[in-house]
């Protein structure tokens, strides 16, 4: 059986994209400066449209996950998630918006492993 890891590559990329830019995210740029991603700045518009793909990726990652544990309520919280990032980086920039879709895209591929997890043992006690 194959690992989706698209919802956690997405979700985590997207916040390290967000902290390799400073200007933009205060406080992921504390996080950025620790691991050494200032040296992206000059690259801001590209990175936050790299940010954008991976949540989009996170989302596409969640609708797998979706058809294999047939979960709604972390299905619903990506979207949200998704939905609001996006706004965030497209309209007025809103930091609380933003961190509140990011953490939402985390706290769904944390939940996505639980629940896979959940799945793949409730089929092995099927099985048996």
């Amino acid at each position: 059986m194959a690992t989706n890891i698209l919802d956690k590559v997405g979700s985590i990329g997207a916040v390290i994209a967000g902290a390799a830019v400073p200007c933009c995210f205060p406080f992921l740029s504390l996080v950025g400066s620790i691991l050494g991603l200032t040296f992206l700045a000059p690259y801001e518009t590209y990175i936050l449209y790299a940010m954008q793909v991976l949540v989009v990726i996170a989302l596409i990652g969640t609708v797998i996950a979706y058809r294999g544990h047939r979960k709604i309520l972390p299905f619903i919280l990506s979207v949200l998630s998704t939905v609001a990032v996006l706004y965030a980086l497209n309209t007025n920039m809103n930091i609380k918006i933003l961190y509140s879709g990011l953490a939402g895209l985390i706290i769904v591929a944390i939940w996505n492993s639980i629940e896979a997890k959940r799945c793949a043992d409730a089929c092995k006690v099927n099985e048996s």
